[in-house]
């Protein structure tokens, strides 16, 4: 049994989106200064690094990240590839054989980008009419390989049009090391009561092994 860990390993060199504070590292004990433990505290946005998104982020009346369904964060799912340019357009997302798969994870050109330390504006999202055809092909979870599945003057229309739907959406994900294929996925969020997402640890289970 192999697993992959597809989780953004975060720090304050992460790559963070375009308007998202800083994460911060308040060294509140350490053993080196004289304290008898180690403790830590920090300042993070819950959409820093590898996070899910909850309907709460831009549905009004959404429902929080603790509200969603446990199972929609394990299972199987696909790793597809796809070479766009700018979008994952409904003609990419007509062509995945989907054979019953409810979780698909988008790997594109974005997972170079994720090494860096500075937000590209540059990176692959989803256009409208892609996130629409994957509701009507019933996804459940929807991955992609960077820090939003939408350009930053598409955020409303395209986040909306998966959460309006109940689709779970996976953001931040490394697949540069993934061959595309069928997985198990584990990517549960922390419990953050009410809040419009979480970080999460997203680990791959090769099947073939």
């Amino acid at each position: 049994m192999r697993y992959y860990d597809i989780s953004l390993n975060l720090s304050t060199d992460t790559v963070r989106w375009v308007v998202a504070p800083p994460l911060e590292v308040h060294e509140r004990r350490r053993i080196s200064r004289g304290d008898d433990a180690n403790a830590t505290a920090l300042t993070v946005s819950v959409h820093a690094g590898t996070h899910v998104d909850a309907p709460f982020h831009f549905l009004p009346d959404g429902a929080g990240i603790d509200a969603l369904p446990l199972d929609r964060f394990a299972g199987p799912a696909l790793v597809h590839a796809v070479d766009a340019d700018r979008y994952i357009t409904e003609a990419h997302v007509n062509a995945i054989p989907f054979d019953g798969v409810r979780r698909v994870l988008f790997k594109t050109r974005n997972s170079q980008l994720l090494k860096r330390r500075d937000y590209t504006p540059d990176f692959v999202a989803f256009s409208v009419d892609a996130a629409r055809a994957l509701v009507a092909r019933k996804v459940e979870l929807v991955g992609l390989d960077y820090l939003s599945v939408a350009h930053a003057d598409e955020q409303v229309p395209v986040h909306r049009a998966f959460l309006e739907h109940g689709v779970v959406l996976l953001e931040g994900i490394d697949l540069s090391e993934i061959v595309p294929g069928h997985y198990e996925l584990l990517c549960f969020p922390l419990r953050l009561r009410g809040l419009d997402g979480a970080p999460c640890r997203a680990v791959l289970r090769d099947l073939s092994l």
